[in-house]
């Protein structure tokens, strides 16, 4: 992520940081442009640093806010007004750090303007994708275990060698680089884990041979010592993925990733259980409180309400009932159970199938069943969690397109075998308006008229007449009502 350049040049005086009493840490912030209904930042439970667990605070009328976070050791905090506006601060107990997000700017939004400036800027520029998968993609391509080591390691020893630098000139202190290099070392034995793991996949899907005894000893010499024995590990934000490929590197190791094995845990249904309990049997034990927490909370929050991980968290209640996790996961767990509740009710009287919709091979075909006027398709599937999130603005969605005499039509990409999963989802987010699931030959047709080359995104929105004629390819979501009357009026 690119800064913007600084907005105040302060010298370096001493200690980093204004003082701030014991362990309290003080972010002050000030909001140029539109004002945000809120800032975001990271709870940093036990000292982790992860998106998933957030507080927030109201900026004023004047744009300024005010973060105090407890904590006894120096760790990461990330911020943010909206999901594209972000940035990541090093903080240490007792210090105060000031911050800028100026929305006015495109680019480089967010910016440091105390004295820890220099060294919260060079952190700033250093990778950060979304996954470790998109990190690991760059060295895909390299099919020599070597040449793909020697990548990693430049990158690794060039970040770290900067913040030597800061340490030798005395701009940072002992503790601020301990973070950094661990955080760095992190993240790239992460990356080279799942790239191996990546390649030990394909092969195993028949997609070439590119896992190899050279890949293999890679794959060993990243795990020889591993990790964990350093403390700071769980403080960088990419321990999770760290644990979660060394799970993977000893489910190999035991001869556990292979074909035969994988299909059939995926047969029983019951791989969540089998995750955590290997992770309570590679981890070490005081980590795996954070790293399970972190897993739980993933899985429930894809929203795919298996009954699995109801038991998973009663059963992580009773291990760890002081959890600061607990908070975040419940809600997401109560709502498993009302799924299931609902599953077994009537389906709401507005709530239409298309009849014979399964033999309904084309966009035309499914249009044609309406006798007249426009039609809003969304098209959307039970595993797709953005899709499913749009459900909540629902009501202004059908205030909008009821003013406008236009029908609702969900499309839904879902394999057969997901059909119940697919009908129970319908009547828990009482999705009102007429129902299809699409067959082979429409989920053809509809990847070829997303992209020529037969990709598609979901949520996919578009607008159509009931002769299948296409108004707007790319409508605006349910979240987007006022750019959508505006499609709909244009």
């Amino acid at each position: 992520m690119k800064l913007l350049q600084l907005i105040l040049a302060i010298p370096l005086i001493g200690l980093l940081g204004c003082q701030s009493p014991g362990n309290k840490i003080t972010i002050t912030g000030k909001i140029l442009g539109d004002i945000p209904e809120k800032v975001e930042y990271t709870s940093p439970i036990n000292g982790t640093c992860n998106w998933w667990f957030t507080e927030s605070v109201q900026p004023d009328s004047l744009g300024n806010f005010l973060i105090n976070v407890e904590s006894n050791e120096t760790l990461f905090i990330k911020l943010r007004t909206s999901y594209k506006e972000k940035g990541t601060l090093i903080v240490e107990p007792g210090k105060t750090y000031d911050v800028v997000f100026d929305l006015k700017q495109e680019e480089g939004v967010f910016s440091v303007t105390d004295e820890s400036s220099i060294f919260q800027e060079a952190y700033n520029k250093l990778p950060e994708p979304s996954h470790i998968q998109q990190g690991a993609r760059e060295f895909m391509n390299d099919s020599v275990a070597t040449e793909m080591k020697e990548k990693v390691d430049q990158k690794r020893t060039s970040e770290i060698a900067k913040f030597e630098k800061f340490l030798t000139d005395k701009v940072i202190n002992e503790e601020v680089f301990k973070l950094v290099k661990t955080d760095r070392n992190c993240y790239y034995d992460a990356v080279l884990a799942t790239a191996i793991w990546i390649k030990k996949i394909m092969t195993m899907q028949g997609r070439g041979n590119v896992f190899n005894d050279e890949f293999e000893q890679l794959w060993k010499d990243v795990f020889e010592q591993p990790l964990f024995s350093n403390t700071k590990t769980i403080n960088s934000q990419w321990f999770n993925f760290y644990a979660e490929s060394y799970i993977h590197f000893k489910e190999y190791i035991n001869g556990n990733l292979t074909k035969e094995k994988l299909d059939k845990l995926h047969q029983t249904k019951q791989i969540k259980n089998y995750h955590i309990a290997k992770a309570q049997e590679y981890l070490p034990p005081e980590i795996c409180e954070d790293y399970i927490g972190n897993y739980l909370y993933k899985e429930s929050l894809k929203k795919k309400y298996e009954k699995e991980l109801v038991n998973l968290f009663a059963e992580f209640e009773t291990n760890y009932p002081e959890s600061g996790y607990s908070q975040y996961i419940s809600p997401l767990v109560e709502e498993i159970t009302r799924f299931h509740q609902t599953a077994g009710s009537e389906f709401n009287e507005k709530i239409h199938f298309i009849k014979n919709y399964q033999n309904l091979n084309s966009l035309k075909e499914v249009a044609n069943t309406f006798s007249e006027g426009k039609i809003y398709v969304d098209v959307w599937a039970s595993w797709c969690g953005p899709c499913k999130a749009e459900f909540e603005y629902n009501e202004e969605l059908k205030t909008l397109l009821q003013k406008n005499d236009i029908q609702l039509l969900y499309i839904s990409i879902d394999r057969d075998r997901d059909s119940v999963q697919w009908k129970n989802m319908i009547k828990y987010y009482n999705l009102e308006g007429y129902h299809v699931r699409a067959n082979s030959e429409l989920v053809t047709e509809l990847r070829e008229l997303f992209d020529k080359d037969g990709s598609i995104q979901i949520p996919w929105y578009m607008l159509m007449d009931n002769k299948g004629s296409i108004i707007k390819k790319r409508a605006s979501r349910p979240s987007q009502t006022k750019e959508l009357e505006k499609e709909i009026n244009g």
